[in-house]
C-alpha cells in the first residue's frame, strides 16, 4: 500500500506532512522503529528542505511517498530545491563529552543515515528533481 501527499515547500507545511505521518501509522503495520524514521525524515529532511532548499523567492513544492512492501518501509521525499545529498555529508563532531562544545548541525541527518537499512538519493539536472528515498525493514 502506498501513501503519497504533495506540500508546498514552506514552513506551514511541516504540520500538514507530521498529519500525514499520523494516517500512515495508521494506515500500515509499521514497527516502533520505522514509525520514528518516518517521522524523524519529516521533520529534518523536510525542514531542511524549506529552510536550505528553497529561497524565500521562489519556493516550489515537497512530495512524499511512504509504502509498505511486506514488512518494508520506503519513504520517498522530492523537492526541486537546491541539490543536497547527505550521504556526502560528513558526521557531526561527537568526540567532545560536553555537549555545550559540539558543533551545532547534523545531527538529523547522522541519524537518518544511521537508522534507516538503506539511503539513496538522485538528482535529475533536467527537471530539477531531488529524490531521497529511506528504506527501513522491521
Amino acid at each position: 500500500m502506498s501513501q503519497h501527499i504533495e506540500v508546498p515547500g514552506e514552513w506551514a507545511s511541516i504540520a500538514t506532512l507530521m498529519a500525514f505521518a499520523d494516517s500512515v501509522e495508521a494506515a500500515q503495520p509499521l514497527s516502533p522503529d520505522q514509525c520514528y524514521l518516518l517521522r524523524l525524515v519529516i521533520e529534518e529532511i523536510a525542514t531542511n528542505i524549506v529552510k536550505y532548499g528553497y529561497a524565500d523567492t521562489h519556493r516550489d513544492t515537497i512530495q512524499l511517498t511512504c509504502s509498505c512492501e511486506g514488512e518494508t518501509l520506503r519513504i520517498s521525499i522530492r523537492d526541486r530545491g537546491q541539490p543536497f545529498d547527505l550521504r556526502d555529508h560528513p558526521d557531526p563532531d561527537l568526540s567532545s563529552d560536553v555537549i555545550e562544545e559540539r558543533p551545532i548541525g547534523g545531527l538529523g541527518l547522522f541519524f537518518v543515515r544511521e537508522l534507516a537499512d538503506h539511503v539513496d538519493y538522485q538528482h535529475d539536472p533536467a527537471s530539477r528533481w531531488n529524490e531521497l528515498t529511506v528504506i527501513k525493514g522491521p
